[in-house]
């Protein structure tokens, strides 16, 4: 017998092979490699939402932090009855984007004020995403609640940046 002869049911076999998907999932995450950036990434929100209270001559700052306030204090609360929060510092990069923020004045410290909260929401969704992903968090509880969580945080970004639209 030839070889061509067989050549198509070797050639079906060896696209079925190398097309199934894997279906078990290297779940790489632990618990800690999660939280402990997590900590950090919402007490830096929760200064910049400090910052945002100081904004008084705008309206639409105090609607915009009475929302992240809300979303917040629900968030945490949700993250806490899974698991305790790690007390987390700021870090250096945080520091030094806040000390440029209390430099600046009037309509570029809105500006800045607004980019830094857009900034800091999408860490904590690109968190939210690496935490849910493929290769995320091997505890399957805080895994599915990172998933659910993603809307809520684009909410709140997209918030951040109709502001910014409108400042």
């Amino acid at each position: 017998m030839k070889f061509y002869y067989y050549c198509p049911s070797i050639i079906f076999f060896m696209v079925i092979f190398t097309s199934c998907e894997k279906q078990g999932r290297d779940y790489r995450l632990e618990r800690n490699d999660f939280l402990y950036p997590l900590a950090g990434i919402i007490e830096y929100q929760q200064v910049l939402d400090m910052e945002i209270s100081k904004v008084q001559d705008q309206r639409a700052f105090a609607t915009f932090l009475a929302q992240r306030r809300e979303s917040m204090a629900s968030y945490i609360m949700e993250i806490e009855s899974i698991c305790s929060l790690p007390k987390a510092e700021l870090t250096a990069e945080a520091q030094t984007k806040l000390l440029n923020l209390q430099n600046s004045q009037g309509a570029g410290f809105n500006k800045l004020l607004l980019r830094l909260v857009m900034e800091a929401d999408e860490d904590l969704i690109g968190l939210h995403v690496k935490a849910s992903g493929p290769a995320g968090l091997k505890d399957t509880e805080l895994r599915q609640w990172t998933a659910e969580k993603i809307p809520m945080l684009t909410k709140r970004l997209d918030a951040s940046q109709t502001l910014w639209h409108t400042k």
